[in-house]
């Protein structure tokens, strides 16, 4: 049976009757009056008898088989091979190996729900060491519940079923006439009116004479404690009556069923972002060196008009340099470590590493006050210095990535790590403000998160931002009070929240993207300042088409040379690696040193 072998049984074909081949069986009689079923093992058994035993047979599975011989009301078993080395399988031995078939299953299927009885009985150690009739501290009460809240989620995760208590019945295994089955319910010493569940035979043999039961899964049990409350009185669940018992009550099922829910929705939502993030990373960092090489190029009077010529990628900015040891520094380290960032800083200042042939290809002042800070000994966070330049927009590619991982819930840990890592080079509010929205509407065009457009995309990430830090009017003491309260917390999650408070300002332009699409580029160019490269390049992809179309657009407004940068990323995160020109990836220098790294942060932080 478990093979899904078969086995022949003499029978003769009897027609079809409702879409299905009927047969007639041949059975075999005994002196004794019994009739057995006829099987044979193989072809040449079944044609060893005379020629007057010989019959017809069918191919069947042996469970299948077995369950006719059972249920015919004129079989006394099954004989196999009756014309050679023939054997007798009872029917009484066939309902024996059927049950214990069944019970085995069943167990299987229990062990899933192990967790349930082990945090039951967790929490029934920690009342044994009180002292008797003491109740058991809140903290150690509440942390128990959660174990047995823990095991059954678990159980769910497992597919795994508990055994139900029901009400015996004439009709087999408790069925009623509409196919359902009646639950049995007990009533606690206080009035509760509860299902029964088990978390093993062995609990249901404590008292067998009061218990009738059946396998259902978890999940099917906690969603018919709340269908019956909705008819009628039903309080929760009893664990285990017969010994170590536990009430899980009505809100619990509630809360586990959308825990469920919720997990499953993760689940979904994680597997779209596996398909999101595919190959996330060669797109990012070549959209990123893309970018840099092609401002570079500008500065230089080198990149001519569209196409551009192959000189034009051959070029590596400083903070394409400083991008590529972030990278390097998250696949060495397996870790955020801004200290590691800062000492590969160091190595690609003093010693080449990163930058192509060794060569500097321009100089950034707040990158060299950086290094400069750190050689001298101040922490990685206290290495940035007061600068609202755009530089940093260039190297913030590794952290907005990290806020695409799978199973990732942003909070205000990433709001803060975001902050430092801005804090390297810019110790500025408005620079830690643009830092934080560049990331988020990174994540937003990556994840497709706030609506199907880029412009809607965009918005909601500046909505998003704008959220935590713009203060409202309370309209009364309550309000207020609240207000207070919340703020408060949020000085204890991100440093510096009232300095970025009072920056908010800078956010302004970026929470009406209508009428920001509906200025001219001279209006918004000029500037280096990191708002204005923000506010150009989000101006640049509202008013493009093609991923292409948004780089080459950026390149011919009057914008700093990390402008491409940042409108190459944010497209690229849009459009996808397939819109990027393969002319331009095929002539990016270094092409093969960044596919590598970024081949090694995929595996490592995306898949």
């Amino acid at each position: 049976i478990n093979n899904g072998g078969g086995l022949l049984l003499a029978a003769d074909p009897a027609g079809e009757k409702d879409g299905q081949q009927q047969i007639n069986l041949k059975f075999l009689k005994t002196e004794e009056g019994k009739s057995y079923a006829a099987a044979f093992t193989n072809v040449e058994e079944q044609k060893a008898g005379n020629e007057g035993q010989q019959s017809s047979a069918v191919l069947l599975p042996v469970a299948e088989l077995l369950q006719i011989a059972a249920n015919h009301p004129h079989s006394d078993g099954v004989v196999i091979n009756p014309f050679s080395n023939s054997f007798i399988l009872l029917k009484e031995a066939i309902v024996a190996l059927q049950n214990k078939m069944r019970t085995q299953n069943v167990e299987e299927r229990l062990k899933g729900s192990a967790g349930i009885f082990q945090a039951v009985a967790a929490y029934y150690e920690e009342q044994k060491k009180l002292p008797e009739g003491e109740a058991m501290p809140e903290d150690k009460k509440r942390a128990g519940i959660e174990r047995v809240l823990q095991g059954f989620l678990q159980a769910m995760e497992l597919n795994a079923q508990l055994l139900v208590a029901i009400v015996s019945t004439e009709k087999k295994e408790g069925e009623i006439a509409d196919g359902q089955v009646l639950l049995n319910h007990l009533t606690t010493q206080d009035g509760r009116d509860a299902i029964a569940v088990f978390t093993s035979g062995e609990q249901i043999e404590k008292n067998p004479a009061e218990t009738a039961a059946i396998a259902m899964p978890v999940q099917d049990v906690l969603k018919a404690a709340i269908h019956i409350s909705e008819s009628g009185k039903m309080d929760g669940l009893i664990i285990n009556p017969w010994s170590q018992s536990f009430f899980l009550s009505l809100d619990m099922v509630k809360w586990l069923l959308d825990a469920k829910m919720r997990g499953e929705e993760r689940a979904k939502e994680n597997e779209e972002k596996r398909a999101m993030t595919q190959g996330l990373s060669e797109t990012m960092l070549y959209s990123a060196l893309i970018g840099g090489s092609l401002g570079i190029a500008k500065e230089k009077d080198a990149l001519g008009e569209a196409p551009y010529r192959e000189q034009a990628f051959s070029y590596r900015p400083a903070m394409g340099s400083v991008l590529l040891a972030e990278f390097h520094s998250l696949n060495t380290e397996r870790k955020l470590s801004f200290p590691d960032m800062q000492e590969k800083f160091y190595d690609w200042k003093s010693k080449g590493m990163y930058a192509l042939e060794g060569q500097e290809q321009d100089a950034v002042e707040t990158m060299d006050a950086s290094i400069m800070r750190f050689a001298t000994g101040k922490g990685p966070k206290d290495c940035g210095i007061d600068a609202e330049d755009d530089s940093f927009l260039s190297r913030m590619l590794p952290f907005a990535m990290m806020l695409c991982r799978r199973l990732h819930q942003f909070s205000d840990m990433d709001r803060a790590m975001l902050h430092d890592a801005v804090r390297l080079t810019n110790n500025n509010p408005k620079a830690m403000l643009m830092g934080e929205l560049y990331a988020t509407m990174l994540r937003n065009l990556v994840l497709h998160l706030g609506g199907e457009s880029l412009e809607e995309q965009l918005q909601a990430a500046a909505n998003y931002v704008a959220l935590f830090y713009e203060e409202e009017e309370a309209e009364n003491e309550e309000e207020k009070r609240l207000n207070e309260e919340a703020k408060e917390q949020h000085r204890e999650d991100v440093k510096d929240y009232d300095a970025l408070v009072a920056s908010f300002e800078i956010l302004k332009p970026f929470l009406d993207l209508k009428s920001l699409e509906g200025k001219k580029a001279e209006e918004l160019s000029g500037k280096e300042s990191c708002e204005a490269t923000l506010l150009l390049a989000t101006w640049v992809l509202l008013h493009s088409k093609s991923y292409q179309e948004a780089v080459e657009s950026a390149l011919s407004v009057k914008g700093s040379k990390n402008l491409p940068v940042v409108v190459s990323t944010l497209a690229a995160a849009y459009y996808g690696l397939s819109q990027i020109p393969k002319d331009w990836v095929n002539a990016l220098a270094g092409k093969e040193e960044v596919r590598e790294i970024a081949i090694e942060w995929q595996m490592r932080w995306l898949d």
